[in-house]
């Protein structure tokens, strides 16, 4: 039992497992790129990548043909976790790897949330209009809803997967009666039974109740085109205690509900796309579309909305355009498109709690290069100076104490903070992004001439990191208070990012500052 486990381990901590899972990342972003040609970026998406194993459909029979994204995923940090908890020890030497692992890991964290729990939905305001909810792009559900009251509407929402289990009832406490599908299309189309166009296939649909009777029904092939939506087709009878009510033609392409009466109350029954509702309105103000001089070409399209809570405390307009987003109450409303001769305005509504992680990632991973390889070489530059000299006592990770080695690490990631900071700074106008720029630039030369002084040894590099160290912790109230006060925090994906490592790098650096005048660190700056 003992050596099944260790064969259990040594399998889950070997490199050739990474290898080979590497090597099966490649081919199946390779396959999903190929079969994007056919199903378009959603579908491959939730095929190839959202998914354990891939499916594919051979003559009605679904086979499994490839590991999933979700299994070669989940494999590969299992490798990664296990093979750190086995064999790597943290060391100074290895600082910089051991971030790059740990960015990675947070990657692939970061990546099945994003999948899991990442929804996009669509918000459609003409200007006057008021919405509470916002409406899915791939998604329909069947909304039963009793209208009998003029002053409140109790809504019954079936979610779309429930309409493709055919002659499968349909119940609800809230409903006094059965829904049952007896058809159902993923895509198609309806029209005038009168107005059918030549060389279209039509098929029976079955329904004697509302519009169902003159209108006719054509199935249509699937889309997957980005800019393409599928509208569904569905026909459901009602089933009450005396009987069948009627079977009803339903589809999104009908604006009016179709309605019948049964048991003392008003019922009204349409497929529609699915809706998210919220606890606040946002109504559409104005909408404004920029074009360049003597074309059509949008220059700039914006719009100016008023949001309002339920509970009244909120009550503010917003400006919403090109990379200036409305974020709230965890989601963040994006200028999408505009509709109906620039009297409707299309936002892109996301909600993504993992937002940050990739960001964190990605940045530990760069910072942890960083230092591998600009250390390194910077220790072979000095070793190569102190051989011209004639010198034995060369710089090395081996010798150098442990505050040289983590000024370094702290310095790297002050340098790769400072890039975003960069980034974030020249979206700016005004005073802030000039004195921003001005303070990013010294924050370089400073962190060079560190940098510098280490890798030479310098005496006077304790000095300079002293002084930048009280430096630091001065941007960093600059930084928070131009974050909280001088502007809204989540004008920046990054901004708390920033704001974060400043907090982190500010404190390792007074730190650092402090034991830079032990004896160790200074004699072996003495000797350079």
């Amino acid at each position: 039992m003992r050596e099944l486990y260790r064969d259990f381990v040594r399998f889950f901590v070997s490199l050739q497992l990474t290898v080979a899972l590497l090597a099966l990342s490649a081919l199946l972003v390779f396959l999903a790129t190929i079969d994007q040609v056919h199903l378009g970026i959603w579908a491959v998406q939730e095929k190839w990548f959202k998914s354990f194993i891939v499916l594919q459909d051979i003559k009605g029979i679904p086979v499994p043909i490839f590991p999933g994204g979700y299994f070669i995923g989940a494999l590969l940090l299992l490798n990664l976790v296990a093979a750190h908890a086995k064999r790597f020890a943290f060391t100074w030497k290895k600082a910089g790897i051991q971030l790059v692992h740990f960015g990675l890991i947070l990657l692939l964290l970061g990546e099945f949330f994003t999948g899991r729990f990442q929804e996009e939905y669509q918000m459609r305001l003409d200007e006057g209009e008021t919405k509470n909810y916002s409406e899915s792009w791939r998604f329909n559900e069947l909304a039963i809803v009793d209208v009998t009251s003029p002053v409140e509407e109790h809504v019954t929402a079936v979610p779309e997967k429930r309409l493709t289990r055919i002659d499968r009832d349909i119940t609800s406490p809230a409903l006094p009666f059965r829904v049952v599908p007896r058809l159902y299309y993923p895509n198609a189309t309806l029209g005038m039974v009168a107005e059918v166009p030549p060389n279209l296939r039509t098929t029976p649909h079955g329904a004697d109740r509302g519009l169902g009777p003159r209108l006719f029904l054509a199935p249509l092939p699937v889309t997957y085109e980005q800019n393409k939506r599928n509208l569904p087709a569905v026909t459901v009878e009602i089933i009450g205690a005396e009987g069948s009510l009627g079977t009803y033609l339903l589809s999104p392409m009908l604006v009016e509900p179709e309605r019948f009466s049964y048991a003392g109350r008003e019922w009204a029954l349409s497929l529609r796309f699915e809706r998210e509702y919220k606890p606040y309105s946002i109504t559409l103000l104005e909408f404004t579309h920029e074009r360049y001089a003597g074309t059509e070409i949008p220059k700039n399209f914006s719009s100016r909305i008023r949001l309002i809570t339920e509970d009244g405390v909120n009550d503010r307009e917003v400006l919403i355009f090109m990379n200036n987003p409305l974020r709230h109450d965890g989601m963040t409303f994006y200028q999408a498109g505009f509709d109906n001769n620039d009297r409707t305005t299309i936002l892109q509504v996301v909600r993504n709690p993992s937002w940050v992680i990739p960001y964190l990632s990605c940045l530990l991973m760069s910072v942890g290069l960083y230092w591998q390889f600009g250390w390194h070489l910077a220790l072979f530059t000095a070793r190569r100076g102190a051989k011209g000299r004639a010198d034995a006592s060369a710089p090395s990770l081996d010798t150098a104490p442990g505050a040289i080695i983590a000024a370094g690490l702290v310095v790297s990631m002050r340098v790769f903070s400072a890039m975003i900071g960069l980034w974030i700074t020249t979206g700016a106008e005004g005073t802030p992004a000039a004195i921003g720029l001005s303070v990013l630039f010294v924050e370089f030369l400073v962190c060079a001439a560190l940098f510098l002084g280490l890798a030479k040894r310098g005496a006077w590099t304790a000095s300079l990191l002293a002084a930048y160290a009280w430096v630091s912790l001065v941007i960093l109230g600059g930084v928070v208070a131009y974050g909280f006060m001088g502007g809204d925090i989540y004008d920046a994906i990054l901004r708390w990012c920033v704001i974060g490592v400043h907090v982190i790098t500010t404190a390792a650096l007074l730190a650092l500052a402090r034991a830079f005048r032990q004896p160790a660190v200074t004699a072996w700056l003495a000797r350079g």
